[in-house]
């Protein structure tokens, strides 16, 4: 796609007809899921606060169905807008990041196209294991304990759906991206721009961008900030370690 050799105008040309593909993908994707899979969408969007699910069951929580309410004319409207528009990001997620990426591998050097020829599938295979892990672990425990919560017992919670789809939806993708992070130091580490040391001296520095990212990405309410607070802290923690191994490799070479 693009080339170093390409003027400046050129390369924007080549980076239009990307964006172009990707969104005739995404709204392709939102389009069918919108038309024909408006049950199903809409069934995976609710299904954590279900009795039966398999987090709810393993660790015999949420055993009282949670009743979600409409308090807006167009909001079921919008709850499938919502729903189907995640949904087909989420799915095109792997080919999104393929285009990116056979746009910007021409302009590498070779020893940067060796050290990142599996870069593609890492990116996909760590943002659907962020989208897993909190579909089937923040986002159950989450509603469990939101919804269950008593600041006062003669206060009854009627909780609208939008919250609900906002909280799940939100959640998850900021998850997906939260788990990015150790192929971002990886690829720092690996041309030199951070170190372990580095990483291990700002941790307290990297404890406050966290929070206020977990703040930034997810619904206004402090159990979801913190649900995304920790797996991001222990990938950072996780990334320091790569970052180590990297620079051991780098020695012993």
């Amino acid at each position: 796609m693009a080339d170093v050799q390409m003027t400046f105008g050129e390369h924007l040309d080549e980076l239009r007809k990307v964006l172009m593909h990707i969104g005739g993908v995404f709204v392709f994707l939102f389009l069918v899921l919108f038309t024909f899979c408006k049950g199903y969408i809409i069934d995976i969007v609710f299904y954590p606060s279900d009795c039966d699910f398999i987090t709810n069951r393993l660790f015999a929580i949420n055993t009282n169905p949670l009743n979600l309410y409409n308090t807006k004319i167009a909001g079921q409207f919008m709850l499938h807008i919502k729903a189907s528009a995640v949904g087909a990001l989420v799915i095109a997620f792997p080919y999104i990041i393929g285009q990116l990426w056979g746009f910007v591998k021409p302009a590498l050097s070779t020893n940067m196209k060796r050290r990142t020829r599996l870069i593609v599938w890492k990116i996909v295979f760590w943002f659907f294991l962020g989208v897993a892990f909190s579909y089937f672990i923040i986002a159950p425990l989450g509603i469990n304990f939101l919804a269950n919560y008593e600041a006062n017992g003669s206060i009854q919670n009627i909780i609208d759906v939008s919250s609900y789809v906002s909280t799940v939806l939100g959640v998850c993708l900021a998850a997906g991206l939260v788990f990015q992070l150790p192929l971002l130091i990886r690829l720092l580490a690996s041309i030199g721009i951070v170190s372990s040391a580095w990483l291990r001296k700002n941790r307290k520095i990297a404890i406050v961008v966290i929070l206020v990212l977990s703040a930034l990405i997810t619904p206004p309410d402090i159990i979801s900030q913190l649900l995304i607070f920790v797996p991001f802290y222990i990938l950072y923690e996780y990334g320091i370690s790569i970052a180590k191994n990297i620079e051991k490799q780098n020695a012993d070479r």
